[in-house]
């Protein structure tokens, strides 16, 4: 991982934004004092989360954030942006970039982004733990935090060693276990409390629930004397509603008569539409053509302009040749005058050496015309003095060709001791290809075998990765559908229990009672609620007990007549309507005798007694058999009815369907009523609910866990895939570089072999020829001694005649050494033409080359010519068939005319067809509106009837239907309104009960053992958070002082090579506390004593400080590190020595040094100036070292 660049904008004096990019090694920024550099490690601090103003050098934030000059408004924000390499993932995300980013706003509002997603500043504080990196990290060193590891408080530099050591998470760890610690606590504190108030509680409201149950009983006799009324009215209502449907069903006939027109004729506007369509798909088409003959037409033209520039070019060509065979003429006659001023010197040699021949045969006459006027004496001396000298001749022809033949040995000896160095060389350098060929060969093999063993693993890790993903998403599909079903469950649990809490289902008057109840205790006391919400019932038994009891579900459970009383006075007063009230004092039940029972139990289909399938406390079971005590639950209809016939209809049946055969023998049945059934099954598919869902969730949990665990699994995969992915890239990569260095080596090693034979061949050839050319040597020599014989006895004989014979002897000699001379002169002259005719064969090659040159550009000039011929013969093609596309662009111009004069045709047809639409449209409304209002009366009358029956409902708890059930005929309706008046004071006169207190007291038992649970599971929760907070303190401990005493040699190895001698030591003021402790520093420079920190000079505590972090950089390299000034203190020798430990650091780090040295600046790879040529506003320019300065 690396820093790649840095962007600010608005932070500080950096009004405009800037970019920094960092390389690899070393980046300093430099600038005058009061230019802003500081700035930059100040804005780096800032986004990794620095919150102290006071360390940004500022009073509170918002002073980071551009305050405006003369010239330039303040901003209203600051942004900084980090962009890290994270191609290695050293950071714990699965990005290869990651860009950290923070912005304040002067409202004071702060953002945090991760790659430009919104985040925590928690998220970015552990993204960067234990790396160095960070506000508190080593990774940033300033002047102040150099103060701080020279501060004489030991405590203030623990931070540093505490990151460098590793055991920054497990610290934030512990902080957070210790907090939740002490929530834990203080949540066991508040559950205390609400136990302790629950035990108060209990007590009251077990007495209220006994109250509550002696209240149920005057409500039936009530019921009896009031129902007969509603009946009577509601059947008139009846009779009305009848008229309507008859003239309501007349006008719904009109109007689907109308209603079928309109559907024709909107068919045929639908026709047409499509007509309409197609002309406009036509119409596209039409123009999509006419826009592509354009286009046509563009490119042509297009082609013919570029035709046309390659013809311009092609002339240039020509030109460019035709200069090109002018300068090669002008060269042939150049080589044409050369070539005449040769041949002119070859004339004048050859005159010369005819002349010198000439000269020859001059002298041999003068030699000739000598020896002829000599003696018979002076002959026969002259005789054997040429023959003594054509000895001598033919001596030194020999010796010359023995000469030659000695000089042509060396040559080949020289060649032969040169040949066997050069194989000594080739042999030594084979044999260093032999081995660099064997060690590559063991390299390819070994990472062959390791490619196999990757692509194996890698194999190994896919099917793994595989597996793991099918099981994932078989896993994730489980949890989707799980969800989908708790999602499901939970909204129909929250819209039964929002019915409940609602209550849903009651009369308006029930409803109005049990809410005053939980909204007052006091009036509460002795009303127990609603008989429903009082017993449980199976599922099963639910219609049958629903249909059995009907309205008296909703009937009001009080302890006694004056609770219930109390309660009707509460209706009356607030003229919410009416309800039934039950009290348990005064209600009262019958049961089957034992002997009508026994024989019940024997008949077929026979189920039970209606209160016996009824659960409910013992309190209310007088009101229940009161209702149910004497009702029969069979089977079906059919056992019913025979049953009943048996009982001679004695008692009330109901079978499971719900259908009701009475004692009086009339039967009701048919479909269930949703309304009223629903108020019994809720509380029971509530609970049902609630323990469905707890189920799922765990099921939930469960498989979550598991999707957790198996994703984790599938990242660690995916990591290890691609680091070995990686890995085996690395491995093909370097295979194939070792392949391309072996097969080198390979033709190395046979070229260097082929020269070998080539050499060895050569020697064989060099030693047959001296052979050869040493018989040759033998021989001349051998002649040469016979020559020297004979010299030596002619010599002998012409001695005796040398005096006589001197002068012409003279004369002789004389005209020798001319003949001797004209022979040398001839010689040279034969060479001298010999260089001249060869010098004449260069100038005619040259010729010959030229012309050839000047052939092959004419062919090019001719085929330029053509090629333009040919460009031409293309745009005259070109032009021909532009012609021909804007004949067929003319034609598409009428085709799309033609088509939009029937598109117009079209469309006013269509309009046409849609007037008539509205037309019928409007007679349809009215037909509607009179609909509408048969509506609203027909609603009238069924508002009526639905009030009276609501009337009904909410004083007797009964339907219609069950009225008629239990409708009996009244002779004095004022006797019977007497008897009504009567029982309601009775009721009264229980006073006010809390029917609620009984479902409220086991609540509050229910809550009370729920919070003592809840208890338990937070002391065992405190125990656990107090067992990791003492495992993590363990572990902290032991990082810490193995990391220390590390660091601690480091320091003192850096110190002594940073002083050239010395020694340093860190030391723990408090050995016992090693997570608390102060860290003294002891440093002893060279030639000094050991001694405090404190009482070193300002450079060596600077230096000392330097020495302590790149004691920690040595250790654990940090990806980067910032470094504001810290050097300023040292002396130009101390800066040299820092800015070379700075360059070897630079390799495994780094750095962005903000300096002002000329030492730090001169090993900067890559140097960045900030200037403030506008005052207040800081400005960067860039230079990379290497770069020219002018």
């Amino acid at each position: 991982m690396h820093l790649k660049r840095l962007e600010v904008q608005g932070f500080k004096s950096f009004a405009e934004k800037i970019v920094l990019e960092f390389n690899s090694g070393i980046t300093a920024v430099v600038g005058p004092n009061g230019s802003g550099k500081s700035n930059i490690s100040d804005a780096i601090r800032w986004v990794l989360g620095e919150q102290s103003a006071k360390t940004l050098r500022g009073g509170k934030m918002e002073d980071v954030i551009f305050a405006g000059t003369e010239h330039r408004k303040p901003l209203g924000f600051a942004e900084v942006s980090l962009c890290f390499d994270n191609t290695d993932r050293t950071l714990p995300i699965d990005y290869s970039e990651v860009i950290v980013t923070r912005r304040v706003y002067r409202s004071g509002e702060s953002e945090y982004k991760i790659n430009k997603t919104n985040c925590r500043l928690k998220d970015i504080t552990e993204l960067f733990l234990d790396t160095g990196i960070g506000k508190d990290g080593y990774s940033i060193i300033g002047q102040g935090r150099v103060d701080e590891i020279l501060s004489t408080k030991s405590e203030e530099r623990r931070h540093i060693f505490e990151e460098a050591s590793g055991i920054m998470k497990y610290k934030i760890k512990k902080q957070e276990a210790e907090k939740k610690l002490e929530m834990t606590s203080q949540n066991l504190l508040r559950i205390n409390d609400i136990i302790l108030e629950l035990e108060s509680q209990l007590e009251p409201l077990k007495e209220q629930a006994d109250k509550a149950k002696r209240y149920l009983s005057l409500r039936d006799d009530l019921k009896e004397l009031e129902v007969s009324v509603y009946v009577e009215n509601i059947s008139k209502l009846k009779s009305k509603m009848q008229e309507i449907e008859n003239h309501y069903t007349t006008i719904k006939n009109h109007i689907d008569t109308e209603s079928k027109k309109l559907e024709e004729i909107t068919m045929l506007n639908q026709k047409k539409s499509h007509t309409l369509k197609d002309l406009d798909e036509k119409l596209e088409r039409a123009k999509e053509k006419y826009y592509s003959l354009e286009g046509n037409l563009e490119r042509c033209s297009s082609e013919i302009k570029l035709n046309e520039e390659k013809k311009i070019n092609l002339k240039i060509n020509i030109n460019r040749l035709n200069d090109e065979i002018s300068e090669i003429n002008k060269r042939i006659e150049e080589l044409c005058d050369e070539e005449k001023e040769r041949k002119e010197k070859v004339s004048y040699l050859k005159d010369r050496y005819l002349e010198f021949n000439k000269k020859l045969e001059e002298y041999n006459k003068k030699l000739k015309s000598l020896l002829d006027n000599l003696s018979e004496d002076e002959k026969y001396i002259e005789k054997l003095k040429e023959n003594i000298m054509n000895k001598f001749d033919l001596q030194g022809d020999k010796k010359s060709q023995a000469n030659n033949v000695k000089n042509h040995i060396e040559i080949i000896q020289k060649r032969q001791n040169s040949i066997e160095n050069e194989l000594k060389g080739l042999s030594l350098e084979k044999d260093g290809e032999c081995i660099k060929l064997k060690d590559l060969k063991e390299s390819i093999s070994n990472t062959e075998n390791l490619i196999i063993n990757l692509r194996e693993k890698i194999n190994d890790y896919k099917n793994k990765k595989t597996s793991v993903n099918n099981e994932l998403e078989k896993l994730k599909e489980k949890q989707n559908n799980l969800r989908s079903e708790i999602h499901v469950k939970v909204s129909r649990h929250k819209m039964l229990s929002n019915m409940e809490s609602n209550l849903e289902g009651y009369t308006r008057s029930v409803k109005m009672v049990l809410k005053a109840c939980k909204e007052s205790s006091e009036f509460g006391q002795g009303i127990h609620g609603a008989l429903v919400q009082l017993i449980n019932v199976e599922k099963r038994y639910e219609t049958a007990i629903e249909m059995s009891l009907g309205g008296a579900l909703q009937n009001i459970v009080t302890s006694t007549e004056e609770d219930a009383k109390r309660a009707i006075g509460f209706l009356k007063k607030n003229q919410i309507g009416r309800a039934t009230f039950l009290p348990i004092s005064s209600v009262k039940g019958r049961y089957f005798d034992e002997r009508v029972l026994d024989e019940l139990k024997r008949q077929e289909g026979f189920i039970g007694v209606a209160s016996d399938l009824v659960n409910v406390d013992s309190l209310y079971r007088g009101i229940i058999l009161s209702f149910l005590g004497r009702v029969v639950v069979v089977d079906n209809l059919d056992s019913g009815i025979k049953i009943a016939r048996r009982f001679n209809y004695a008692f009330k049946i109901v079978t499971l369907d719900g259908d009701i055969i009475s004692s009086t023998g009339s039967m009701s049945g048919g479909s269930k009523n949703t309304k009223e059934s629903g108020i019994l099954s809720r509380n029971r598919e509530i609970a049902e609910l609630k323990e469905v869902i707890e189920k799922l969730k765990e099921d939930e949990k469960n498989l979550e866990n598991k999707i957790t665990g198996l994703s984790k699994i599938l990242n660690t995969l995916i990591e290890d895939i691609s680091i070995e992915e990686e890995n085996l890239r690395n491995k093909e990569h370097l295979k194939i570089r070792d392949e391309s260095h072996l097969m080198q080596i390979e033709e190395n090693i046979k070229r260097i072999e082929s020269k070998e034979d080539m050499l060895k061949q050569e020697i064989v050839q060099l030693k047959k020829q001296e052979e050869n050319t040493q018989k040759e040597l033998y021989k001349y020599l051998e002649e040469l001694k016979e020559i020297e014989e004979d010299i030596k006895n002619t010599k002998e004989i012409v001695a005796e005649y040398e005096v006589k014979h001197k002068e012409n002897q003279y004369f002789k000699d004389l005209i020798n050494e001319d003949i001797t001379q004209c022979k040398i002169s001839i010689n040279s002259i034969k060479d001298n033409i010999q260089g001249v005719e060869d010098a004449l064969e260069r100038i005619l090659k040259e010729k010959d080359n030229l012309k050839n040159s000047i052939e092959m550009k004419s062919l090019e000039k001719e085929n330029s010519y053509k090629e333009i011929q040919s460009l031409d013969e293309k745009n005259e093609g070109l032009r021909n068939l532009i012609k021909g596309y804007e004949e067929e662009k003319t034609g598409k111009t009428l085709e799309i005319d033609r088509i939009i004069e029937e598109k117009k045709v079209l469309e006013e047809e269509s309009s046409d067809i849609i007037e008539k639409i509205a037309k019928i449209n409007k007679d349809i409304i009215s037909l509607k509106e009179e609909y509408g209002r048969l509506e609203v009366r027909k609603a009238k009358i069924e508002s009526e009837m639905e009030a009276m029956q609501n009337r009904m409902w909410d004083e007797y708890e009964l339907t219609y239907t069950n009225a008629l059930e239990i409708k009996k005929d009244v002779d004095n309706i004022n006797k019977a309104q007497k008897r009504i008046n009567e029982l309601r004071n009775e009721i009264k006169e229980l006073g006010y009960v809390n029917v609620a207190a009984i479902e409220e007291y086991i609540k509050t038992k229910e809550r009370y053992e729920f919070m003592s649970v809840q208890r338990d599971d937070m002391e065992n929760a405190k125990e656990k958070l107090q067992k990791v907070i003492n495992e993590m303190v363990s572990i902290m401990k032991r990082q810490f002082m193995e990391q220390f005493k590390r660091i601690n040699e480091s320091f003192n190895t850096v110190f002594r090579e940073l002083f050239d001698g010395g020694h340093a030591e860190l030391i723990l003021v408090d050995k016992e506390n090693v997570l608390e402790s102060g860290i003294e520093i002891e440093v002893q420079p060279p030639g000094k004593k050991l001694q405090n920190l404190m009482l070193l000079s300002g450079g060596e505590k600077a230096f000392t400080a330097i020495a302590l972090l790149f004691a920690i950089l040595r250790l654990n390299p940090t990806p980067f590190c910032v470094l504001d000034e810290i050097e300023a203190a040292l002396d130009d020798a101390n800066v040299y020595k820092f800015a070379q430990y700075l360059k070897k650091y630079s390799t495994s780090t780094q750095f962005a040094v903000i300096t002002h040295r000329k030492g730090t600046m001169e090993i900067a790879d890559t140097l960045y100036g900030v200037t403030m040529e506008e005052q207040g506003v800081s400005k960067v320019v860039s230079l990379k070292m290497g770069d020219t300065i002018n």
